[in-house]
């Protein structure tokens, strides 16, 4: 493994940095049969050709790979499609002394090691019901398990206490706090694609869609993931193709070739 890891960043670094990405190098003309460079008021004119690293990028089209590239890169795509995505809502949730005593309970939670709670906005709380699972990871990064035990009334307009039953066995200590993700099954299908395949920068989220040859960097907005899987909310329909890796890859040859002093077409 560590010999093709070895590998394939070899063969990045000299596709990517040691070559330059756009046009190759000018060569003089000794034939009357051979392509011209000409000379205009905005500067060289190239005609469009393949770079020496098997990558370039052309506005409007994408990044595009020559069949060489694409396997050295291990570049893989897939189908955007849909599916019943469950919505996890995350809270930070604080372990309470078990002196703290629960009322009004309709929920056997006799097995809970610990209880703990935290707050949502109401229109997160309103999704959230007793008995739902909850996953918890604590400051030592230890995953925990543990489920929805009730939601009190709302304290405010703008916010309701959830109250969580830690199930597994832990040195959790009154006052502590943990990350908790509530999972909420979904009826309906969403625009789903595989993690791996959202770009996330400065300017944004982006996926590459199939373009063609090319690869086409498009800006998406997302929402839950769960399972490996994220939602993606605007941007892509159902059978769209994207790439599920290597987008940083892909982001950088982009970079490159727009920002970096290498030749786009």
């Amino acid at each position: 493994m560590k010999k093709a890891f070895s590998f394939l960043w070899i063969a990045i670094f000299m596709g990517i940095t040691l070559f330059p990405l756009g046009c190759g190098q000018k060569k003089e003309n000794h034939s009357d049969e051979g392509k011209e460079h000409t000379e205009s008021e905005g500067g060289e004119e190239h005609d469009e050709e393949e770079s020496p690293s098997g990558a370039s990028f052309k506005a409007g089209k994408g990044v595009i790979l020559t069949e060489e590239t694409r396997k050295i890169l291990g570049v893989q795509t897939v189908d955007v499609t849909e599916e019943a995505l469950p919505q996890n809502i995350k809270l930070n949730i604080q372990i309470f002394s078990e002196g703290h005593r629960i009322k009004d309970l309709n929920v056997d939670h006799a097995d809970c090691e610990l209880h703990g709670s935290g707050f949502l906005p109401q229109d997160k709380a309103v999704l959230v019901k007793p008995k739902q699972s909850v996953k918890l990871i604590t400051s030592e990064e230890k995953a925990l398990e543990g489920f929805v035990v009730k939601v009190q009334k709302q304290l405010t307009q703008a916010e309701a206490e959830v109250i969580v039953g830690v199930t597994t066995e832990s040195t959790l200590k009154e006052g502590e706090f943990v990350s908790a993700t509530i999972s909420i099954p979904r009826d309906t299908a969403v625009i789903v694609i595989p993690s791996s395949a959202l770009l996330r920068a400065a300017e944004g989220t982006f996926v590459y869609v199939v373009n063609g040859g090319a690869y086409y960097r498009t800006p998406v907005k997302v929402g839950s993931e769960a399972e490996g899987n994220i939602e993606v909310t605007d941007g892509l329909y159902a059978g769209d193709q994207v790439v599920s890796k290597p987008v940083e890859t892909l982001w950088i040859i982009e970079l490159r070739a727009t920002k970096g002093g290498g030749h786009s077409h």
